[in-house]
């Protein structure tokens, strides 16, 4: 009886998915935390092939997603 219960804990547990997109501008991980841009839009699109291929359910929580920061140029207008 221990073992079913346990089996259905695991089926209950939440998918995770990560997605990693290396080094990004400054501005663009800023419209991600606020909802929007280019990299709001790549998450939302994987999401939605995920759940075309069957790979997660229709309510999948929770998403994590991996940006760098690019460095900035140090190099001004002449140099």
């Amino acid at each position: 009886m221990a073992e079913t219960k346990s089996e259905s804990s695991k089926s209950k547990e939440a998918n995770t998915i990560i997605l990693e997109f290396g080094r990004q501008k400054k501005n663009r991980i800023r419209d991600l935390r606020e909802g929007r841009g280019r990299l709001f839009k790549k998450v939302a699109r994987t999401i939605s092939e995920l759940q075309k291929a069957g790979e997660v359910g229709d309510s999948v929580q929770p998403v994590i997603v991996i940006v760098k920061q690019k460095r900035s140029s140090s190099k001004g207008l002449w140099d």
